[in-house]
């Protein structure tokens, strides 16, 4: 399995973890590698992983324009710098790195896991009721545009 085949299956990992459905793009037409829609269907957003920024701004442009109206573009990178972070917020697309996606996959575990535990004991306490809401559109929060990391 290539490098980039690896990169993107664990991007799919975690929008598979919060429950979205993910999309695979095998068309040479798009430039995003895959689709994800969340559990509720309001939210849609085209994903293009690539290794850096820099070797990828002409096609993070021409994705822009052929991105779906209803869909945002997010572009996941193995680490981005604060520039580029600060381009991308003045431009119409997120960027996230993976490492920021799974350290919120994890998060997403350990709250399941939490959760699994309750509803095998049957009692769900206050705490964890609210931690679970607090978390129910954690992917939604990361990918939002205005969210500085």
């Amino acid at each position: 399995m290539s490098k980039l085949r690896k990169f993107i299956t664990t991007c799919t990992l975690t929008f598979k973890t919060f429950d979205f459905d993910v999309t695979m793009n095998e068309s040479k037409v798009t430039l995003w590698n895959f689709t994800v829609t969340n559990p509720q269907g309001d939210r849609k957003y085209c994903v293009f992983c690539v290794a850096a920024v820099t070797k990828a701004k002409g096609l993070i442009k021409a994705a822009i324009k052929k991105v779906p109206q209803d869909h945002r573009l997010v572009v996941v990178v193995e680490s981005h710098t604060d520039q580029e972070l600060e381009e991308s917020s003045n431009s119409d697309y997120t960027l996230v790195s993976l490492d920021t996606l799974n350290k919120y996959g994890q998060e997403m575990l350990t709250i399941r896991e939490v959760e699994s535990a309750a509803a095998q004991e049957s009692k769900v306490s206050e705490v964890e009721t609210e931690l679970n809401k607090s978390n129910e559109d954690f992917i939604d929060k990361v990918i939002n545009k205005d969210r500085l990391f």
